[in-house]
């Protein structure tokens, strides 16, 4: 039974892998007719604007409270919780796992 599920397992992925590797197979094979399309000249437009218009400078822009003082002092105490959690977890659970035998 586990070779048959290796099996099927194996067919999907190769069909998966197959399935989408087929745009790609698709877009290289070329249809043969590059003689004919070559002849024509492409015709390609440039599209320009009436009037230029320059980009603004970019003014300076002062953090509001929250980002300076909440986010650091949030960031501060999820540290401090967990440490405090792993401190809690040896001192409570691995320290009553084991005793001494005398």
């Amino acid at each position: 039974m586990r070779t048959v599920t290796r099996f099927a397992l194996l067919s999907l992925l190769v069909l998966l892998m197959s399935l989408a590797a087929l745009p790609a197979m698709a877009a290289e094979s070329g249809t043969g007719d590059d003689e004919t399309t070559a002849t024509t000249a492409p015709v390609s437009f440039e599209y320009l604007p009436a009037e230029v218009i320059e980009p603004a400078p970019a003014a300076p822009v002062d953090q509001p409270w929250t980002t300076k003082f909440l986010v650091p002092t949030g960031l501060a105490l999820a540290t401090v919780a967990v440490f405090v959690t792993v401190v809690q977890y040896f001192v409570r659970v691995v320290r009553s796992r084991y005793k001494v035998v005398e």
